[in-house]
């Protein structure tokens, strides 16, 4: 059995969003050979699927944001922009694993009767998609003119183009690839190692490795922007005119 209900307000610290829940509650087996025996999925939807249903935009998140890409994204979506509302029905859904209402570590093992904490299954990429397949089909889409995602976004897009290459018209993966490089799980493996080495990592409590997630958090910011960004947004127009011999410090 599969349906919908709608939670107006969800509240993570400062933030309130406004989401709709999916709940599937048939088995799911995942890659690793675990099942669950269902799982929910925070979603966001704007904008009226027209009546061929052809202006659906599926927008895939980042790993860190929600399901309401008008938030995150206030230059690509929303009214007047480039994925405007009045012309596409846009659908963002948060990932599993995260904390922005989807199934996550917080919510209640149903063999222990306590929240999963460090028994939280893996989700892969390609888990992740197969779990948004049956919301797909309970929505009545069949066809997808655009998927847009960035980073992690962008692999959940590429995988799902692959597991089903009719399905979208057009994909923009952005900041992305399909097989991560020595160098990206470097830093990866630096970061899980931050969170590990907090002595709060092993309590069974929300607030677990908190400290450790803040640095393996810089870690990653340093990673997304190019040294000369980061001189640029620094220094400015200060370097360009002082040091005009290294050329400009835009990329």
């Amino acid at each position: 059995m599969l349906f919908r209900k709608s939670r107006p307000v969800f509240k993570i610290s400062e933030f309130i969003l406004s989401y709709n829940i999916f709940t599937y509650n048939r088995p799911f087996t995942l890659e690793s050979g675990k099942t669950l025996p269902g799982y929910q999925l925070a979603y966001t939807c704007s904008g009226t699927l027209n009546s061929s249903k052809s202006n659906v935009v599926w927008v895939f998140h980042a790993l860190t944001a929600n399901s309401d890409p008008a938030e995150w994204w206030p230059g690509l979506v929303g009214r007047d922009k480039l994925i405007n509302p009045d012309k596409y029905f846009i659908i963002c859904v948060n990932m599993p694993g995260s904390c922005y209402g989807s199934i996550s570590p917080l919510d209640t093992n149903q063999d222990t009767g306590k929240p999963y904490y460090h028994d939280f299954p893996v989700f892969t990429t390609r888990d992740m998609i197969r779990a948004y397949q049956p919301l797909k089909n309970e929505l009545g889409i069949n066809k997808i003119y655009l998927g847009i995602g960035g980073s992690m976004g962008g692999q959940q897009l590429l995988e799902w183009a692959i597991e089903e290459p009719e399905l979208f018209e057009y994909i923009v993966p952005i900041a992305t690839n399909a097989v991560h490089s020595p160098w990206g799980i470097a830093f990866n493996a630096s970061q899980r190692w931050c969170i590990e080495n907090d002595n709060s990592w092993k309590k069974k409590q929300p607030a677990a490795g908190l400290e450790g997630m803040k640095i393996a958090r810089s870690f990653a910011l340093i990673s997304y922007r190019h040294y000369h960004s980061y001189q640029d947004a620094q220094w400015g127009g200060y370097f360009r005119i002082c040091f005009p011999f290294i050329g400009s410090a835009k990329v």
